[in-house]
């Protein structure tokens, strides 16, 4: 049976929003059973941003679930990679969260992988997770509400990415498929969809107090839409979360994949709205600005050249242009543009005197000034061009 109700809480801050989410469910299925939280603190920033979820709703979270009987909870993170986890919990404020209601921090990273088959995928074949999140009777995915470059947004269900262990997600973004395959969809959109067949949360919570529209999942701007949605079924809440966020669901393609593949409807109207704004909360909604095409665009004049990087590549060029953009005027080629390249796809297309951005772009580096790294930081990008160290220590963001 298909899971219908969703709760929709809004305008009450990060932690009555999230308490009052989850307590609209029935909860009494979890009394004492083991639930694992698993937000979006895939990198190392302080909140307020909408780069992580924030750690206030991870308190409505532990506080509803405490209310209802659960008899362990935890959270846990595997974060992007070059990330420590917990340094990550730290900076993000969840540390300061679980020692004050006595919960266990938990590095997904710090068990090997267990290789997990795929029977009928369109794309993985296999994919490796971290074991301890089946350690758990329930998986609660706490997530933010963010755009996403490739992937429209980033919510419930592709947070479970974060349950990938280390270089796993890595290779999400490096996937093609196979010969002869006529997919539509981005290679990355498949893998989500291929992952959320053999691990979906069992109850999803986002978080969209502030949110990250545009250039997410981390180069994008903050954005206070002060809501939670919550749900047990983690498409009910994607949707409407999606609907929350000025987003049509149906535009979103591993949503719209993982709808066709498990028979699971996309159109709002099919599921039940409950909590506080059950008749009004499209009064509530707050549209996000949807990502843009390419990075050129939003910098006219910077040329990117971008063949099948991942989102970390983009968030780190966005990044280090936000912050350094206007040093770079010295540095333009003879067509009056600063050129950066990222992925690892390029070809010799590429103008001479390009920037290459990480490891992808090493096969390049005869074209201009290959940086290394998965990806290096902006302040490392900035020093590689410049040869000198920032006046400003670097931005807590990755």
């Amino acid at each position: 049976m298909i899971e219908k109700n969703v709760a929709i809480v809004c305008k009450n801050g990060p932690l009555e929003n999230a308490k009052r989410a989850l307590a609209a469910l029935d909860l009494q299925r979890i009394k004492g059973l083991k639930v694992l939280i698993k937000p979006n603190i895939g990198r190392a920033a302080h909140p307020g941003q909408g780069i992580n979820t924030h750690p206030q709703a991870v308190a409505g979270a532990i506080e509803a679930l405490k209310d209802a009987g659960a008899s362990s909870i935890v959270v846990g993170e595997s974060p992007i990679v070059g990330v420590n986890t917990m340094e990550a919990f730290v900076k993000a404020g969840i540390k300061e969260v679980t020692d004050k209601y006595g919960c266990d921090l938990l590095d997904l990273n710090a068990a090997k992988p267990l290789k997990k088959e795929i029977p009928g995928s369109r794309i993985l074949g296999f994919t490796r997770i971290c074991p301890a999140v089946f350690n758990f009777d329930y998986i609660l995915s706490l997530p933010v509400a963010k755009c996403h470059m490739h992937t429209g947004v980033t919510l419930s269900i592709k947070n479970m990415k974060g349950c990938l262990w280390q270089h796993e997600k890595v290779r999400y973004h490096q996937l093609e498929y196979r010969p002869g395959e006529i997919y539509k969809e981005k290679t990355l959109d498949s893998a989500i969809s291929d992952l959320a067949t053999v691990l979906l949360p069992q109850i999803s919570l986002v978080d969209g107090y502030i949110g990250m529209e545009g250039m997410g999942p981390s180069g994008g701007e903050a954005i206070t839409s002060d809501f939670a949605v919550a749900s047990w079924n983690p498409i009910a809440a994607d949707i409407h979360t999606c609907v929350m966020m000025g987003i049509d669901p149906r535009e979103i393609p591993h949503l719209a994949i993982i709808s066709e593949r498990m028979g699971i409807p996309l159109d709002p109207a099919f599921y039940e709205v409950c909590g506080e704004r059950r008749d009004d909360y499209k009064d509530y909604i707050v549209p996000y600005a949807r990502p843009p095409v390419s990075i050129s665009i939003k910098y006219p004049d910077i040329k990117v050249y971008d063949c099948d990087s991942c989102s970390a590549c983009q968030s780190t060029v966005m990044l280090f242009l936000k912050r350094f953009k206007d040093d770079m005027s010295q540095y333009l080629l003879d067509d009056g543009m600063f050129h950066i390249g990222i992925g690892k796809g390029l070809d010799g297309k590429i103008k001479k005197g390009t920037v290459l951005i990480g490891n992808c772009t090493k096969a390049m580096k005869e074209f201009g000034l290959y940086i290394p790294g998965c990806p290096p930081v902006p302040t490392r990008i900035y020093k590689a061009i410049t040869g000198k160290e920032p006046l400003e220590n670097e931005p807590e963001v990755d």
